[in-house]
């Protein structure tokens, strides 16, 4: 930034890093051309790109720019440039470093538009509220608009050794820490053009009055608009399609991930209004109760979307900012219901209480509401029990060939914190692993004594519940074949599952936990 013609420059900087508990990856839209040279300037950033292994990737860049400084037609290599940066995630801590990186990104337009949510991306607005609500460190991957979802949700076989081909939500799968992601752009795909907003009230006429020349008789609203202002119809992509192509990747490579989506919205003859869209909640409720709804728990879904000064915006930024202060503060096994978010902004369409009763408890879904001047998610809930994928699905009697049904007695374990708080103990368990990889030996008591530690800590940060840490957990060793170290580990957590069973094992050398049941009390 500079100031008094350009005697003065200003760099904004963060204060010095830490490592962050919960790091978070936002995929969007960022039009514009990208400022090249201060992200080059950032070298902790560029430091992190490398070690998250996009190394070749940085290289590219550095040649991109010294094409540029050669390049005859210009706009053709800054066309490339900006190419370059796309499926590249670059980590943030500050709004000032994304306003840095893309300067035109709030103000210019998108090619998509729509009545509610206008031409402009979705992403600026993010960023900024994931960091009002206290996040640390954010991934962001810029998202070339003309890719449509598929930008966001490549299909195909995807693999992770391949870095330098990894496109949209994959980019993110090859980074260790990530726990939560979002994609408020692919949100705004999924809103139709012509969905209209609610119907302004009709007003008597008023009663004819003297008034001086020039006085505006009207407010701006008009029932009829020209052909200009009325936007092209495009088809959206169906919700379960999205859903399906995100969780048959995170399920595949990272289960302790969860994702953020907004409820799309249809409109409502009864109401006059934008609601949640009534076939998407059916096909949610059909999908609770289908063969691989387990896969489910890793998708957590809001309502409704965010509105101020007339301009619609995903709360999926609010959300994953709250969620990743309230970690660090509290733990992730904390929920962020109680948490009031920061944002001037208010509900849209409102919900009222009796909605969001029904969309709690069916299909599971957490409802964002205003109240007392404040803004709060309902609950944190999930469409399935945050349980293994045979503790909910209760066969039918007699008939082994029929689906198995929906146990409804475990709704009150459709909590994303717990997910969130298995998610957590994945990675750190993961990254222990890799600290033991050389104690091979079956007989050495570190690696048990090691685990006995980490597991005292969560019982002292009160994740884990009982009158001593010997009822909060139970670390016994499972396996004694050759190069096999295994442990099972029972944990009672401090809500709302009863114990949970993890196995920890070293395969030839490779530590790795997994989620092998559970025990209910």
């Amino acid at each position: 930034m500079d100031f008094l013609g350009a005697r003065i420059q200003l760099n904004p900087r963060p204060p010095a890093r830490r490592t962050a508990l919960l790091e978070v990856g936002i995929l969007g839209h960022c039009p514009g051309r990208v400022r090249i040279e201060r992200l080059l300037a950032l070298e902790p950033t560029l430091a992190d790109i490398h070690a998250a292994g996009y190394g070749d990737r940085l290289r590219q860049l550095y040649a991109c720019v010294a094409d540029l400084a050669l390049a005859e037609d210009r706009e053709a290599a800054l066309d490339a440039l900006d190419l370059a940066v796309s499926h590249l995630p670059i980590p943030l801590h500050s709004t000032a470093e994304f306003d840095d990186i893309f300067p035109q990104a709030r103000t210019t337009p998108t090619a998509y538009s729509s009545q509610l949510a206008g031409n402009h991306a979705w992403l600026p607005q993010a960023v900024d509220d994931f960091f009002a609500n206290g996040g640390e460190k954010l991934w962001l991957v810029r998202v070339p608009e003309a890719e449509g979802a598929d930008g966001f949700l490549p299909e195909g076989n995807v693999s992770l050794l391949e870095v330098n081909q990894l496109r949209g939500v994959a980019c993110l799968l090859v980074l260790n820490q990530l726990a939560l992601v979002a994609m408020p752009d692919l949100e705004r795909l999924q809103i139709p053009a012509q969905l209209p907003d609610i119907q302004r009230k009709r007003l008597a006429n008023p009663k004819p009055t003297f008034l001086p020349l020039g006085s505006l008789l009207d407010d701006g609203h008009r029932e009829r608009r020209y052909s200009s202002e009325i936007v092209a119809d495009v088809p959206v992509q169906p919700l379960m399609d999205v859903v399906r192509r995100l969780l048959a990747l995170i399920s595949r490579y990272r289960p302790d991930i969860q994702c953020l989506l907004t409820l799309p919205l249809s409109y409502s003859a009864s109401l006059a209004s934008p609601a949640a869209d009534v076939d998407a909640l059916n096909l949610l409720g059909q999908a609770r109760v289908n063969k691989g709804a387990h896969l489910l728990r890793q998708l957590q879904l809001i309502f409704p979307y965010l509105r101020l000064n007339q301009r619609l915006f995903s709360p999926a930024g609010v959300i994953a900012g709250a969620i990743a202060a309230n970690s660090a503060e509290l733990g992730p096994w904390r929920s962020v219901a109680p948490r009031a978010l920061v944002s001037q902004a208010q509900p849209f369409p409102p919900v009222d209480m009796q909605t969001t009763l029904r969309l709690r408890e069916q299909p599971g879904i957490g409802v964002i509401h205003y109240k007392a001047g404040r803004l709060k998610l309902d609950d944190e809930r999930l469409l399935v029990p945050a349980l293994h994928r045979d503790d909910y699905l209760l066969p039918v009697e007699n008939s082994p060939n029929v689906p198995a049904n929906y146990s409804a007695r475990l709704n009150g374990l459709c909590s994303a914190e717990v997910v969130r708080f298995l998610g957590y103990l994945m990675r750190e368990l993961r990254e222990l692993g890799e600290h033991l990889v050389f104690n091979l030996d079956p007989d050495d008591p570190r690696p048990q004594l090691v685990l006995e530690g980490f597991f005292r800590d969560l019982y002292r940060a009160g994740a884990l519940r009982g009158a001593s840490y010997r009822d909060a957990f139970r670390i016994q060793r499972a396996s004694r074949q050759e190069n096999v170290i295994a442990f099972d580990i029972e944990i009672a957590p401090a809500y709302p599952i009863d114990k949970l069973i993890i196995t920890f094992v070293n395969r030839d050398g490779e530590w790795s936990a997994g989620l092998g049941g559970t025990g209910r009390g």
